[in-house]
């Protein structure tokens, strides 16, 4: 059967200029993850990564940690690539702010402040998921967003031969309309698995005659084993 192993990128440039570029941490979090992997012996046929920078990054160092030499070609999936995040913000993070004044009362703190920023992001999420009016430029609506990581997921199912190996560098976003859609959970469920995908998280799936089957979520032992609690992170 065709195994589809997802992973989250590492840690991101949290209140930084460029969000997208790995933190030395991510760094780090990349490097463990592929010598896990070449430590338990996963082997893969088609090594994938969504087209974003800290995607892209991760699936390199995980890669080259593999091997002492001649490390995979990471391949771009565009179908992995995150949602707009700054896109979404935008739109109505102003609204989520008149609505909520003890945040917009700590406004400046939103980017530096990790529990401030995840009560505005559960905000506007909720808005994308309604599809709220705004006044922002257009964005991936959360159907759109949806359907792209589902096509991606089932052409890598029809198109890849059934003892294929797979790995994909993606997002939380990508992870949790995965696990969703073998799962049948509603978009509030999705989102809510989105919280809790930890960076360099290993999700693993396996194929049906009809689709993906879930068989592990989430999984950091890899990083655990470093006894360094400073190496789990979710954003």
């Amino acid at each position: 059967m065709t195994t589809l192993t997802l992973i989250r990128h590492g840690q991101a440039s949290f209140g930084q200029a460029n969000y997208d570029e790995l933190s030395p941490l991510g760094q780090r979090q990349a490097r463990l993850t592929g010598a896990h992997l070449a430590r338990v012996g996963a082997e893969f046929d088609v090594w994938l990564a969504g087209d974003l920078q800290r995607q892209q990054h991760t699936g390199r160092l995980a890669a080259e940690a593999t091997t002492a030499g001649g490390a995979p070609t990471v391949e771009r999936e565009s179908a992995f690539n995150e949602y707009d995040a700054d896109g979404i913000f935008r739109a109505y993070l102003p609204m989520v702010l008149g609505e909520q004044p003890e945040l917009g009362q700590r406004q400046r703190e939103l980017f530096t402040d990790q529990r401030l920023f995840q009560r505005a992001f559960e905000g506007v999420t909720a808005k994308w998921l309604a599809d709220t009016p705004h006044d922002s430029r257009p964005f991936e609506s959360w159907s759109h967003f949806r359907a792209r990581v589902e096509d991606g997921l089932d052409r890598l199912h029809r198109d890849h031969d059934r003892s294929a190996r797979l790995v994909a560098f993606t997002s939380g976003g990508p992870v949790s309309v995965a696990v969703a859609s073998c799962l049948g959970l509603s978009p509030a469920q999705t989102v809510e698995l989105n919280w809790v995908v930890f960076n360099a998280s290993v999700t693993e799936l396996r194929s049906t005659r009809s689709g993906w089957r879930l068989m592990g979520f989430n999984n950091t032992t890899h990083l655990r084993l470093e006894n360094d609690p400073d190496v789990i992170t979710l954003r």
